[in-house]
């Protein structure tokens, strides 16, 4: 069961009278600790109605499943350390504390910057909340500042890779024969990711409606953005639109499936799975006969294509807007060489 099944719904009643109780289900470890600690303690109670309210529908189920762990391994340090759970005695020396505990036993800074990001997050939208929770002591995060952190490195394909990909994606279409095979709808799925930059949890929400023959319309972003509309470049239209007038025409004869990429045996759209697992298949046809296999995961296509766009437009502006970023803290990343490029800059001096 995933996340966003596992944790519970805000009892109604409970809105009324404070923090909201929750009701524990069959989960991961990790959310049945966390339906057990929202009984006894406000802290977890909160945060419980946080993820439920903000979280919980709005983002990826693996990003639920991510705050979670913070939170409830926060939250368990928290009452370990001062004998109860009560949201308004978290103060900022306990977030410092906190932090510095997960540095001391190794780990790495990004992570732990992660694990401030939801701290700081859930802290804010609790400070917004009516009633005043953290009182005349305000924001529980005030003060505490990030590790430094290496801009990371740029995790994009090389073009060599890119040429390798597509041509295992063509040559999967010319042998695959299977009845259950989609190679077209594979290769029309690598070019979205490639050349528009979209997340996988973008693509697999994508209507049949949405495809107006140029452009992805109304599209769902990461939290609660939306872009009016995703340009779908020439070449990608042209792997598209084949696979829009074979195979999903055949698994939709008759026009009622909504999902715009379709999985061959029934269901509205693929899933986050189905898609890596297509995306990998691909991989090991263009690795056949290297030495080494071409590590796919499906978000470096997006950074494939935000480092291509940066470099092409030199604008940090446009590319966060062909991104989906709302602002500009995260396009660096897109624009850092990868750390190849760079050993290649510095050899060549």
């Amino acid at each position: 069961m995933t996340a966003s099944h596992a944790l519970a719904v805000v009892a109604p009643e409970a809105a009324t009278s404070g923090p909201p109780a929750v009701a524990s289900a069959e989960a991961p470890r990790h959310m049945a600790v966390f339906a057990e600690l929202a009984q006894r303690h406000s802290l977890a109670a909160w945060a419980a109605r946080y993820l439920n309210i903000e979280v919980r529908g709005l983002q990826a189920d693996n990003t639920l499943d991510a705050k979670s762990r913070d939170l409830v391994a926060f939250i368990r340090w928290f009452v370990e350390n001062n004998g109860h759970g009560e949201i308004g005695q978290w103060l900022p020396r306990d977030t410092q504390a906190y932090l510095r505990g997960l540095e001391a036993r190794g780990r790495a800074a990004a992570s732990v910057n992660r694990a401030f990001a939801t701290l700081r997050r859930f802290a804010r939208w609790m400070h917004e909340q009516p009633g005043g929770v953290f009182g005349a002591c305000g924001l529980p995060t005030r003060g505490v500042v990030e590790l430094a952190t290496d801009e990371p490195d740029c995790k994009k394909f090389e073009r060599r890779d890119m040429h390798r990909l597509f041509k295992g994606a063509d040559n999967l279409v010319m042998t695959q024969t299977r009845a259950n095979a989609r190679p077209r709808r594979n290769r029309a799925m690598l070019a979205l990711l490639y050349y528009s930059g979209l997340r996988i949890s973008e693509l697999v929400g994508l209507r049949r409606d949405q495809y107006d023959g140029s452009y992805l319309v109304n599209v769902k972003r990461k939290g609660r953005a939306r872009s009016k509309g995703v340009y779908v470049a020439k070449e990608c239209r042209r792997y598209l639109d084949e696979y829009l007038a074979g195979e999903r025409l055949r698994d939709d004869a008759a026009g009622t499936r909504v999902g715009l990429f379709l999985p061959a045996g029934g269901g509205e759209s693929l899933t986050r799975r189905m898609v890596a697992k297509a995306l990998d298949g691909i991989a090991d046809e263009a690795s056949k006969h290297l030495d080494e296999k071409i590590h796919m995961h499906p978000h470096r296509l997006r950074h494939t294509f935000g480092a291509e766009f940066r470099e092409r437009t030199g604008s940090d502006t446009e590319t966060a807007a062909a991104l989906g970023h709302s602002g500009l803290q995260y396009v660096g990343r897109y624009a850092r060489r990868s750390k190849t490029e760079r050993e290649k800059i510095y050899d060549d001096m």
